[in-house]
């Protein structure tokens, strides 16, 4: 009874130590021209290092996500509607929810391990010694880079998934270019565009705050950084996941709302 008592109790504390890290981040931004030179760092390490191989991974799962939908399409003789479904699923869903992905997987873990390795070398308690506010020094620009990044990232992506649907809409499945362009305009509208902008910026939170906050809890030397690698990851892909639920309600509320439905 005791050791569930001691997980409950320590994930509530986690959630909170994240929390509070997180608001005192977004805090201290009013300091983000003075630490530029490591934003632009981050940035660059988030964003441009990140590029290749989210738009290799978005361009795959617009190819897979078009072929799928093609097939089904195909027994009821509409496959020119697969440019509409691509569109919306892309920008609405799979643009900020994959590109999210990538980002933990690369940027994330790697994040935690490198703040991690600064806690147990007790660099961290050495700016605090000299006065200086881990917060704003250390976490500040890895959150800031990363909520400003992950929007980028995300319409990269997308746009790059939508080209991998035509692709294969055009060469698998017999659709023309016109057609996959026709219905493709068709496939969201600007609160599709602003809800999917709106998913990643919470993502990118959420991941650089988790990150964050599990790098400098970190304990244990070694094994410890590990293990703070390990749960960003984890933690970050269960709260991805649940935030991209609850967005997507409020989603289908906001769209019943706006076209007067509700």
């Amino acid at each position: 009874m005791n050791w569930k008592d001691n997980a409950v109790t320590g994930a509530f504390k986690g959630a909170g130590y994240t929390l509070v890290l997180l608001l005192e981040a977004l805090g201290h931004t009013t300091q983000a021209w003075k630490r530029r030179r490591a934003i632009l760092t981050q940035m660059h390490v988030i964003g441009t290092q990140s590029l290749p191989i989210a738009s290799f991974f978005m361009l795959l799962i617009g190819m897979v996500f078009a072929l799928q939908v093609g097939i089904e399409f195909a027994r009821f003789g509409q496959t020119s509607l697969v440019g509409l479904v691509i569109v919306a699923a892309m920008v609405r869903e799979l643009g900020p929810w994959m590109t999210g992905f990538v980002l933990i997987a690369r940027v994330g873990s790697s994040m935690a391990a490198e703040i991690g390795t600064m806690r147990v070398a007790e660099e961290i308690d050495a700016l605090e010694v000299m006065s200086i506010n881990p917060s704003s020094f250390v976490v500040m620009p890895r959150v800031f880079a990363y909520a400003v990044m992950g929007p980028v990232l995300t319409i990269f992506g997308t746009l790059v998934g939508i080209v991998g649907g035509g692709i294969v809409a055009n060469l698998q499945l017999g659709v023309t270019v016109a057609d996959y362009l026709r219905f493709a305009e068709n496939g969201a509208e600007a609160l599709d565009i602003y809800w999917g902008l709106l998913k990643s910026l919470v993502f990118s939170l959420v991941a650089a705050s988790v990150a964050c906050s599990a790098g400098m809890r970190t304990s244990g030397g070694a094994v410890g950084v590990g293990r703070a690698s390990r749960n960003t990851v984890v933690i970050s892909l269960t709260l991805v996941v649940f935030f991209n639920y609850l967005l997507t309600s409020f989603y289908r509320m906001v769209k019943l709302f706006v076209t007067g439905a509700l």
